[in-house]
């Protein structure tokens, strides 16, 4: 899934900034801090010794698992990609809400995140002041390592109606490690929702493409960038990587049919709809296709989908409501759009078309389109840079900064 490929970039950025311990062991100063954690995640040994492998640990299944463990010993609990609902969920909106009145609380809550780590946050609330303890630990070597602890004073924070709990630690301007807002659902989700948004929606995501994020049809591909596309359902058909480097100012022709067939796994398009909104070349039959490079590459940290709400229609289709939740910007519903999902039986499908509901404006910040004939000449031609856009999404519910 494309969040669990963002995630996992993320994870790795926090490991490198916490400096935890090498693939050795836990590192003697860090083995001998044995406290409430580490005590915790060793009850869960069981759990962790029957997982074969880190994908398997990955997976949601064995996250559940993990929550509901956590959960038995009387903490909130929630998995990092949101596909798991809280577990004891009261215990953070009350102490939201004496948060935002200024009075005295405190909570523990857990995060479960991939590769074998999890998260405890230790937030203390007095005068609409929060405090955080935040601890980390991960399996290495078959037991649990307290790799990681930290405090801070929380610099911004959320409750949305929705159900979204967002702290923010400060970074300053010009910090490059990773990004200092964490999200948590609070509320749940009902498990139908969860499946079609697993099935249909995070399968396509907001990662390099722009499917979710501007109006189309079956009838009209014109705003869909089909290239996106080719690189997001190549390695799911083919089970690898598109077979050409990704090498700066490089250009490579596709056969016809290879591109074509790529895409007609997920939309019912037809051949002269590919050919009218891609570079097609006909002596050749051939598309041209250029990867992306330096200047149309992927902007950190962004949003997730989230299916709210569906409807099945007269004609089989199903018409998805979707929302963008974007943990960086304390944003639960950053995009909204309409998804029309064709079932085709066997666990295939096609994408029949998106409606964007709000905002009306066009592609958000997070997106970065690939260079236009002009910007791609005037690149890689000319050898002259780019100016750089810097577009801002509103936020709509109030944040509380310290």
């Amino acid at each position: 899934m494309n969040k669990n490929n963002q995630n996992l970039g993320k994870l790795k950025l926090l490991l490198l900034f916490f400096c935890v311990v090498s693939l050795f062991g836990c590192g003697k100063e860090v083995v001998d801090k044995k406290d409430d954690f580490e005590k915790l995640m060793e009850g869960a040994q069981g759990l962790y010794e029957k997982a074969e492998n880190h994908q398997q640990v990955d997976s949601v299944d064995f996250q559940k698992k993990v929550v509901e463990y956590i959960g038995e010993k009387g903490y909130a609990c929630v998995d990092q990609n949101a596909q798991i609902d809280m577990v004891h969920p009261e215990q953070v909106e009350k102490f939201c809400e004496k948060a935002k009145k200024g009075e005295k609380a405190e909570v523990v809550l857990y995060l479960v995140m991939e590769q074998a780590m999890v998260v405890r946050y230790e937030l203390h609330t007095n005068e609409k002041k929060i405090e955080a303890n935040v601890s980390s630990i991960r399996w290495i070597k078959n037991k649990p390592c307290l790799v990681y602890q930290h405090s801070f004073k929380v610099h911004a924070w959320k409750y949305t109606k929705k159900g979204y709990f967002f702290i923010e630690e400060y970074r300053p301007p010009g910090f490059d490690g990773p990004s200092g807002t964490t999200g948590f659902r609070v509320k749940p989700l009902d498990p139908k929702l969860r499946e079609l948004n697993q099935k249909y929606v995070l399968p396509i995501g907001y990662q390099l493409n722009n499917t979710l994020i501007t109006n189309w049809s079956q009838q009209d591909y014109g705003k869909l960038n089909l290239y996106d596309l080719y690189e997001l359902e190549y390695p799911k058909i083919y089970g690898q990587k598109v077979p050409y480097e990704k090498k700066e100012g490089a250009e490579y022709q596709i056969p016809k049919e290879a591109f074509e067939l790529v895409l007609k796994t997920r939309f019912p398009i037809h051949s002269d709809q590919v050919q009218k909104n891609a570079k097609y070349q006909e002596e050749t039959k051939t598309y041209c296709y250029r990867p992306r490079g330096l200047h149309d590459y992927e902007l950190p940290y962004g949003p997730y989908p989230e299916v709210v709400s569906y409807e099945e229609m007269e004609d089989g289709t199903l018409k998805l409501v979707v929302e963008a939740v974007w943990e960086i910007k304390m944003l639960d519903e950053a995009f909204r759009s309409e998804l029309v999902v064709e079932p085709l039986g066997d666990e295939k499908y096609h994408y029949r078309s998106n409606t964007i509901l709000s905002p009306v404006s066009d592609e958000p910040s997070w997106y970065r389109p690939r260079l236009t004939e002009e910007q791609w000449n005037e690149v890689y031609e000319k050898g002259n840079d780019l100016p750089i856009e810097n577009k801002e999404m509103n936020e709509t519910e109030e944040v509380y900064p310290f």
